[in-house]
């Protein structure tokens, strides 16, 4: 029986994301496990088709090619489509796609490689050979996250660096520069970036020494380190938890400047975090955040027993000294607040912060100024959204 995580693997890795081959499974495969390659499809625009549902689907994809006004190449995942159709499919030029036909097509005529077959019942290749294929990097891509969630958080970042070469390239940057920005990875996973940055942009990079400049950035192996520790405080108490999210926000939005942030580190707070303790905690959590988590300032949670012993269980296992941390106390009568009135509380709140943001709208000659005030505007609509 198939699975979803039968197919997130280095091979399908390898060919769908970086060497951008399309692919061919056969026999039927069920429509959401065909979803599941979405998590290497990076940098694609995704366009779904039912080859049983449209009439004309060579045409389509034809004028879709062709014509798409998105800044990403589209990548078709086509589903119940017939050798015939797939003949012609595979006729066309300048196509990417994920494609399941129902049929066996053990005797179907395959030229060239820019189609990868793949037989999913003897779980085999049929024009493609693995054995003299590096598959280091992905397989160390893979047995690194946890979920796949992570895992195309890790593929994104590598789309974020092959942009950035692309542009230093066309900039004409000195190959220091290109050099700086592999040297986020390990030497021996450099011709894999370059290969992605070659085949998504159809450029031809120009050689670099394979010199590891020693960067102020963390190793690849520290993120890891930190997206376990944001992991690990997530799911140690939802209680706190949530508190801890908003209160990575209140500080990136009060100690961060948002220019220098890419746009995941804005908005996930699983990629914030590994932004701040890359960047600002690289000696590790601050003692004065996690005061102000403790005391639970926006969500206005009650810690009780329980509680503080799960954030000395935690604290031990991040090594966070607690000797000068202090535990807010429930005085006596003090009453902890319904889910409901803390709910209408924050909202209050957030209403009282937007009206005073209304009236101070910063001149927009201070652009750094107006861009901050713009990104807090965006927070607050989408925390009142999401209440």
């Amino acid at each position: 029986m198939d699975t979803g995580y039968d197919y997130i693997t280095p091979e399908f890795l390898n060919l769908i994301f970086f060497q951008r081959k399309n692919i061919v499974i056969y026999p039927y495969l069920d429509l959401k496990h065909l979803h599941s390659l979405e998590v290497f499809a990076v940098g694609y625009n995704i366009i779904d088709l039912d080859g049983a549902a449209i009439h004309n689907i060579v045409d389509l994809l034809e004028h879709e090619s062709y014509n798409s006004y998105s800044q990403n190449p589209s990548l078709f995942i086509i589903s119940n489509i017939t050798e015939p159709q797939l003949r012609q499919i595979i006729a066309l030029d300048s196509i990417h796609c994920i494609i399941n036909v129902n049929e066996n097509l053990e005797k179907f005529p395959i030229e060239g490689k820019s189609f990868v077959f793949y037989n999913k019942k003897s779980k085999k290749f049929l024009n493609f050979s693995m054995e003299s294929t590096d598959l280091s990097f992905e397989t160390w891509l893979i047995k690194n996250s946890q979920n796949q969630s992570i895992l195309q958080d890790k593929i994104i970042k590598i789309k974020s660096i092959a942009t950035q070469l692309f542009t230093e390239i066309n900039n004409d940057a000195d190959k220091k520069q290109l050099i700086e920005l592999l040297s986020e990875y390990e030497k021996k996973y450099w011709d894999k970036i370059i290969q992605f940055t070659e085949n998504y942009y159809q450029i031809e990079f120009p050689q670099v020494p394979r010199v590891h400049i020693p960067s102020n950035s963390v190793t690849e192996e520290r993120i890891d380190e930190h997206m376990k520790e944001y992991e690990l405080i997530i799911k140690s108490n939802n209680d706190f938890a949530g508190e801890f999210v908003k209160a990575l926000h209140e500080y990136r939005s009060k100690k961060v400047n948002p220019a220098n942030l890419e746009l995941m580190e804005l908005f996930s707070p699983r990629q914030l975090y590994c932004y701040l303790r890359k960047h600002h905690w690289d000696q590790g959590i601050p003692e004065d955040f996690i005061q102000e988590w403790l005391n639970m300032i926006t969500t206005h949670y009650l810690l009780t027993q329980s509680d503080k012993q799960d954030f000395l269980t935690l604290f031990s296992k991040l090594n966070i000294s607690s000797a000068n941390i202090e535990f807010p106390s429930i005085k006596k009568g003090q009453i902890k607040l319904s889910s409901s009135e803390t709910n209408k509380k924050t909202k209050n709140e957030d209403l009282t912060v937007a009206n005073e943001i209304e009236t101070k709208i910063p001149s927009i000659e201070d652009f750094a100024l107006f861009k901050q005030w713009i990104y807090k505007k965006l927070e607050q609509i989408e925390t009142r959204l999401k209440s």
